[in-house]
């Protein structure tokens, strides 16, 4: 049964839920400070959740079949340019293509149905809101070639997310969410731009399209990296400029100490690049613990001071 569950736990990639469910989390508060509803709140939790693990199966899926491929001396099936483990699951037969694609559509129906009981319950605006994020999510693998994934996950982590959540919560849009979910969908974003600054020469091998690689070298998309995390943090004031909440946002840059952190290590990759699984995983930890813990203090406090 463990066994069972860590293989699924690899193939939906449900390590990577939490940049949803905290991202989700900021929203929801902001929701509940404008007297939305708790329950479909949860609700929309569990739909953007089960779409988030449907999406990666399909973006395997999809890599899977554009990847060239080869067998080895053992005829074993081996993805070329492909970043370490990528679709392993299926090299190593634990499932086929055609079931990964049958449980990513299943996936998707599922979310697709709470989207339409919420629907019911709080009003049509919900379908616009499933319709974009889902079109982004489909084509997300494929924007890679037009170096659009990391605008696609701003779009979909910031004002879908929190537009979304907070129609589905209140029955009406609210224009501040464009701009409270600037700050932690910058910091979504930095966690991608982590991801894609480790992969810049795999990127490049499977000509793949991003910001990291937009740069000549890894210390150009280095030195773009600090501004990133500046701006992610200036834009903390925005929040309290448009007077969402009050100065008290500005205990999310507490966690500053963690974004010198990621920098530092960063710093050390571009200086000296390597290909470490566990080198790899430490910098993307610390990216997404980053995101975490921003989040969770943002959400927190837009609920203290407006609760």
């Amino acid at each position: 049964m463990i066994k069972f569950l860590k293989n699924w736990v690899v193939i939906t990639r449900a390590y990577a839920l939490p940049m949803t469910i905290f991202s989700w989390f900021a929203a929801f508060a902001y929701s509940l400070t404008r007297e939305g509803n708790f329950v479909y709140g949860i609700l929309s939790l569990l739909g953007v959740c089960i779409v988030h693990l449907g999406a990666n199966m399909f973006d395997d899926f999809i890599d899977y079949h554009m990847l060239p491929k080869k067998y080895d001396e053992q005829n074993k099936l081996i993805l070329l340019n492909a970043q370490q483990n990528k679709c392993s699951y299926i090299t190593d037969s634990i499932i086929t293509i055609n079931q990964l694609l049958l449980v990513s559509i299943i996936f998707f129906v599922l979310a697709l149905c709470i989207g339409i009981y919420l629907a019911c319950q709080t009003g049509l605006g919900v379908y616009i809101f499933m319709f974009l994020a889902g079109i982004l999510g489909v084509l997300y693998p494929l924007l890679g070639k037009f170096r659009l994934c990391e605008l696609a996950i701003a779009l979909i982590y910031g004002p879908l997310l929190f537009g979304g959540v907070n129609y589905v919560m209140t029955g009406s849009y609210d224009l501040n969410t464009l701009v409270v979910c600037i700050p932690t969908m910058l910091f979504t974003v930095n966690l991608l731009y982590t991801d894609t600054m480790l992969d810049y020469d795999i990127d490049i091998k499977e000509k793949k399209k991003t910001i990291a690689n937009l740069f000549r070298n890894r210390f150009d998309s280095y030195k773009f990296h600090k501004i990133l995390l500046i701006l992610s943090y200036l834009s903390v004031l925005l929040v309290e400029i448009f007077d969402i909440t009050d100065w008290e946002i500005l205990f999310t840059w507490v966690t500053f100490p963690m974004a010198v952190n990621l920098l530092k290590s960063m710093k050390q990759y571009v200086d000296c690049p390597s290909n470490s699984a566990e080198e790899f995983m430490l910098r993307m930890y610390q990216a997404r613990n980053l995101m975490i813990c921003f989040s969770l203090i943002f959400g927190v406090i837009l609920l203290l001071s407006e609760g």
